[in-house]
């Protein structure tokens, strides 16, 4: 289980703000996108280790990640980790994987606001093939356990050239939230989220060819459940 430490999270957010933030400033388009209540799913891209800054300084709900089970080998990293929202999921584990998942049921029905990267790992200028088995797992929880359509909102990311010293700045922006029945539209749900979250990466880091109209399953809707 995750012990997200509402205090530690505070303050580590509040030194990002005044050091990593005033480097490289993050702007937020689309916050009326996001729930105004949980669960929810944040489904960003995912094109570098600074992913996890920009979003974590753009919405305003504590965050809990689902994070590589890797990252928490340590004990002092791994409670450190936990106290930030980290979330070890094993993917090399399938077993271990489904183990690590039953941890968010909880979340989901604390209402918490749990990131998920759809692509798994960096892919940069580009949009990865996704990973659906992780969606797959999520909209089980959701079917099992009456937690009704759960929102999944795509995030696209831009890091912009800047005439700041750093050199860079971050554009953070939500689209509106998609949900699905069930397990048995994972494929496709993850297939649309990808193509919006490709449609929300404009500017510099435009990733070409990625976007396309997306042909949306019938069974895949467009949530109302923003604030």
């Amino acid at each position: 289980m995750s012990f997200l430490s509402p205090t530690i999270y505070r303050v580590c957010r509040g030194l990002l703000r005044y050091t990593w933030a005033r480097l490289h400033p993050v702007e937020v388009q689309g916050l009326e996108h996001l729930p105004a209540a949980g669960p929810a799913i944040i489904c960003p891209k995912h094109q570098r280790w600074e992913d996890i800054l920009a979003v974590a300084l753009a919405l305003p709900p504590a965050l809990y990640y689902i994070a590589k089970a890797e990252l928490f080998v340590t004990p002092l990293q791994r409670e450190f980790l936990r106290a930030l929202g980290g979330v070890p999921v094993d993917r090399r584990n399938p077993r271990a994987t489904l183990s690590s998942f039953r941890q968010l049921l909880p979340l989901l029905q604390e209402k918490a606001y749990i990131v998920l990267f759809p692509e798994g790992t960096y892919f940069r200028g580009r949009m990865g093939p996704g990973k659906h088995r992780l969606v797959q797992m999520l909209l089980k929880l959701q079917e099992r356990h009456g937690l009704g359509p759960l929102p999944f909102v795509p995030v696209g990311l831009s890091y912009e050239t800047s005439r700041r010293p750093s050199g860079w700045s971050v554009a953070v922006r939500l689209g509106p939230p998609l949900s699905a029945p069930g397990a048995g539209q994972a494929a496709a749900l993850t297939q649309a989220l990808l193509e919006q979250i490709a449609r929300l990466c404009r500017g510099p880091e435009m990733l070409v060819g990625a976007w396309r109209e997306p042909a949306l399953n019938s069974m895949i809707r467009w949530s109302s459940g923003s604030g």
